[in-house]
């Protein structure tokens, strides 16, 4: 059984606001709170969703560190970096190997 924000969130102009929350999360990586994008975008509600939507695509992830009001979630941009860390891994493994 899908909610209502499941319905919301599959209109064509659901993808373009999940595109850029994720544009904003992209060019401040590992800089941006969701208070941060609240002020920005102006609807918490599809905030949280959007960021709720590309957490479960595992296009960002929630990181905990220090802000301005002590302990606070930053958001970063994961969806590129796997591909790097594979390389990476796999350069490291073929070299252990000859």
């Amino acid at each position: 059984m899908a909610t209502i924000q499941q319905f919301k969130l599959r209109s064509n102009s659901s993808s373009g606001f999940i595109d850029k929350v994720y544009t904003i999360i992209r060019n401040k990586s590992g800089k941006v709170t969701s208070k941060d994008l609240d002020e920005m975008i102006g609807n918490k509600q599809y905030v949280r969703l959007a960021i709720t939507r590309l957490t479960v695509q595992g296009r960002i992830k929630r990181v905990r560190g220090f802000g301005k009001m002590g302990i606070e979630y930053f958001y970063k941009d994961i969806d590129r970096h796997p591909q790097r860390t594979s390389r990476i891994k796999q350069s490291t493994i073929t070299s252990s190997y000859r």
